[in-house]
């Protein structure tokens, strides 16, 4: 049994077609083992949690197979989101019914577009709908904002979780493929560095880093923690391909070749299949590194906390080039590289709408490597937040060089710390402190 799951915005019958070349390429494939799901995904009130809700009903009422394994699956953008929240609410890993999990341009770790989707231009032209006109599905576009703890969450889950590992062999299989051009006319207005005119290449990638860096309690030694997600899929850049164009079997004659291999990978040789992948995308990569919309991209993606484990909203990232070995002063940055870093490397930051403490940041990693990596500089990574805490009864010491100590690479640990088409999590911890008139004792007078 194949199940295909669309995307924001989108329907079902968009998937016929694809449904039809699957058929044509493998004629176990009849019409009577493929559903195309269908769901609404642009009703202001729908929320993630009503979908996976309405899936799990629609799945048994249609009478798809539950056994463990028993059925492969496609899912294109959004529907990435929808099936892994589906899964992980109402099964076990041991006893998740799919199989194979083919994503095409998957949304997994959001899409620049989601908070354009709510402009005015996303509600006209998305949205019109005669019964209930301008809609978008507001909670499903804060799922897709890029840093939405709904996608941080959700990778805590599936991804980071020790206990209970859902990819890989004698798990779920799960392939992603993602294009790594743009949209064409008037479409092209949406396209952006790095991604497919929808999604980012870096945000499509499953297998994602955690760092947690903890300047709690000694703010000039922090403490790290790096844990590496459980698991495996397999991941593959697709040249030639946008978002809409690789839902339809793709105008690349290797694309439908690829998702065919996806549905028939099987335990045994899901390691070396996701190896081949894995070449392959670096392959094109470096053959596309000399076209900034091409070059390697990492989603970093910071949550900002606390001692007391509170958020940390207004604060601000900054990436320095130290002039020698060691951490800068004020008068240590080497002032035209850090200008080119900030404005070639580190080339966008967004602020997540709804909580401000979570912000994703996009590398241009094959500039990273080609300016510092490459040649043996330094980077610094600096975090200074509000309110600080001398002009205030409480709050933060982070401005002055030593306050909060900042994150020194050396061109090894950019190498360990940047990698092209993924994303890497870091929840940062600084302590709060307060000011010794905050609270006082005095003798009766």
């Amino acid at each position: 049994m194949l199940v295909i799951v669309h995307g924001w915005s989108d329907s079902a019958d968009s998937f016929d077609f694809l449904a039809g070349l699957l058929r044509k390429a493998n004629p176990a494939l009849s019409v009577a083992t493929i559903r195309l799901a269908d769901y609404v995904s642009m009703d202001d009130e729908v929320t993630y949690a009503d979908l996976r809700n309405a899936m799990n009903t629609a799945w048994k009422s249609t009478g798809l197979p539950t056994a463990p394994r028993s059925v492969d699956v496609i899912v294109h953008s959004t529907g990435a989101l929808v099936v892994r929240d589906w899964m992980t609410a109402f099964f076990q890993p041991a006893t998740n019914p799919i199989k194979r999990l083919v994503m095409l341009a998957p949304a997994n770790f959001g899409s620049p577009l989601a908070t354009t989707g709510q402009s005015f231009l996303g509600r006209v032209v998305k949205g019109f709908k005669l019964n209930e006109p301008f809609q978008t599905g507001t909670h499903i576009l804060k799922g897709l904002e890029l840093a939405s703890p709904y996608s941080w969450n959700l990778a805590l889950k599936d991804r980071f979780d020790p206990a209970n590992v859902w990819y890989g062999p004698n798990r779920v299989l799960c392939t992603v493929l993602v294009g790594t051009i743009g949209y064409s006319g008037i479409r092209a207005i949406a396209n952006s560095a790095g991604s497919d005119g929808t999604v980012r290449v870096s945000t499509a990638n499953l297998n994602p880093i955690l760092i947690r860096a903890d300047f709690s309690t000694d703010p000039q030694n922090p403490v790290y923690e790096s844990i590496a997600h459980v698991g495996r899929t397999a991941f593959l850049r697709l040249a030639g391909e946008n978002h809409g164009t690789i839902a339809q079997g793709g105008t690349n004659p290797d694309t439908l070749p690829r998702i065919l291999d996806a549905l028939a990978t099987d335990d045994a040789t899901f390691e070396d299949y996701c190896d081949a992948l894995q070449a392959a995308s670096g392959t094109l990569e470096v053959s596309q590194d000399l076209d900034k919309n091409t070059q390697g991209y990492q989603n970093t993606v910071i949550h900002l906390i606390d001692n007391q484990a509170q958020p940390v909203t207004d604060y601000l990232i900054e990436a320095y080039v130290p002039s020698g070995d060691t951490a800068p002063t004020a008068d240590d940055v080497d002032d035209e590289l850090t200008k080119t870093v900030q404005e070639d490397v580190l080339v966008d930051a967004h602020v997540y709408s709804d909580d401000k403490s979570y912000r994703a940041l996009l590398f241009n990693c094959t500039r990273l490597k080609g300016l510092l990596t490459s040649v043996g500089k330094n980077l610094e990574i600096s975090v200074t937040a509000l309110p600080q805490v001398k002009a205030k009864s409480a709050g933060y010491k982070t401005f002055g060089y030593d306050d909060v100590g900042g994150i020194l690479l050396t061109p090894a640990q950019q190498n360990a710390m940047f990698g092209a088409d993924r994303t890497i999590l870091i929840q940062i911890t600084i302590r709060r402190e307060q000011s010794p008139d905050l609270f006082v004792f005095r003798a009766p007078k």
